[in-house]
């Protein structure tokens, strides 16, 4: 099909509402089937037409191998709450549900987040979504670092850095791409969710939010970024994975910051980027597997 649109003088401009509604038709491959068509115009834009069908047939493959990973258990009531979405919430309504700021999803399960973002459905949809991105700033401030080198956990809880970076890229490609396509904002709040309730797991129990931005507050946010970018270019790390995601966070918070974000976000976005920063990556993890390894094989005797 995307062949044949091609073939027939179509453009990217002209699928690109049918492809952003593919990506969250469902929670594909963790938020980066959306992360990736963002990036994809962007650099179609850069690059002009004569990329458009080896970038579009890339990311095509990607979303038809893409997991669902609404299917997993862990996530198994998002489709419940997109059923429950009210028909009446449209992107131009109002102040028609409770808003609630990032305290009411900081910290909770996967089911209250979903609950809470449903609840708040009548609202405008950026105030919601200025709440989500603010938790999901917080969570990364208040992660606890030692689930990610840990040896003896299960697989479902191979939980790192890169799983609470992927709530504020998410976040951002939402926002982009709900600029031009303001139907998808409640697959796209629930997906968001998601992230918030799954990262609530992980958190310093003992943390409050306030004493971490606090620990980690930008207070020079010019000369943050310059060593930002000094960092990104000069990184000294071996798996580009995680350069990848040092670069993709700081700017998707560099972006967010420029296109307006209440205070208490943008605090702690930018504290959030900073912590990020200063990580020192576990970047293997040969023990752990081999011990998930011999764990699996044990369940066939």
């Amino acid at each position: 099909m995307l062949n044949g649109a091609f073939a027939q003088g179509l453009h990217f401009a002209d699928l690109e509402h049918a492809l952003a509604a593919a990506a969250l038709a469902h929670y594909n491959d963790f938020g980066h089937s959306l992360i990736y068509l963002m990036h994809a115009r962007r650099l179609i834009g850069r690059l002009g037409a004569d990329v458009e069908k080896p970038l579009m047939l890339a990311w095509l493959r990607s979303l038809i191998l893409a997991t669902r990973e609404d299917l997993l258990p862990d996530f198994r009531h998002y489709a419940g709450a997109l059923a429950a979405w009210p028909a009446s919430a449209r992107p131009v309504d109002a102040n028609l549900g409770t808003l609630p700021d990032a305290d009411a999803f900081e910290g909770q399960s996967v089911r209250s987040v979903l609950n809470a973002t449903v609840a708040a459905a009548g609202n405008t949809p950026l105030d919601v979504y200025f709440a989500l991105m603010e938790a999901s700033a917080r969570h990364l401030l208040r992660f606890d670092e030692r689930h990610a080198r840990r040896t003896d956990n299960s697989v479902a809880d191979n939980v790192g850095w890169l799983d609470f970076t992927h709530a504020l890229t998410f976040g951002h490609a939402l926002r982009q791409q709900c600029a031009r396509q303001p139907q998808l904002w409640p697959q796209g709040l629930l997906q968001l969710a998601l992230f918030v309730g799954r990262n609530s797991g992980y958190l310093y129990a003992n943390m409050a939010a306030q004493t971490a931005i606090a620990a980690w507050a930008v207070t020079d946010e010019a000369a943050f970024h310059e060593r930002a970018i000094a960092a990104i270019v000069d990184h000294g790390i071996g798996l580009p994975i995680f350069a990848a995601h040092w670069l993709k966070t700081w700017s998707a918070v560099r972006d967010e910051v420029a296109a307006g974000l209440p205070a208490s976000a943008r605090t702690a976005m930018l504290a959030a980027v900073n912590r990020l920063l200063a990580v020192q990556f576990k970047q293997r993890h040969a023990l752990r597997t081999a011990d998930q390894a011999l764990g699996f094989v044990a369940k066939e005797d």
